[in-house]
């Protein structure tokens, strides 16, 4: 699983209306406490979506975002 967090609540919906509107499966999701202490929200995406949504990101580039990270057995690692 990729997180992209957000600070902006808004930044962190059109991301997500983008990703979906591609045809790529997400959802939004309150950002853990372990990536940030904000009240942000994150747009979660699959692993089998994964690149598909990387594209749109570099394409989009949101500037609130606070980073992409990915889930590991011992918690989410910064991939960006």
């Amino acid at each position: 699983m990729y997180l992209f967090a957000f600070r902006s609540r808004t930044q962190a919906m059109k991301m997500y209306d983008l990703l979906r509107t591609n045809g790529i499966m997400c959802e939004i999701i309150n950002t853990p406490r372990e990536i940030s202490a904000s009240c942000g929200l994150s747009v979660k995406v699959e692993n089998e979506q994964a690149e598909p949504a990387l594209n749109m990101y570099n394409h989009y580039h949101p500037d609130t975002l606070i980073g992409i990270f990915y889930r590991n057995g011992s918690g989410y690692v910064r991939y960006r």
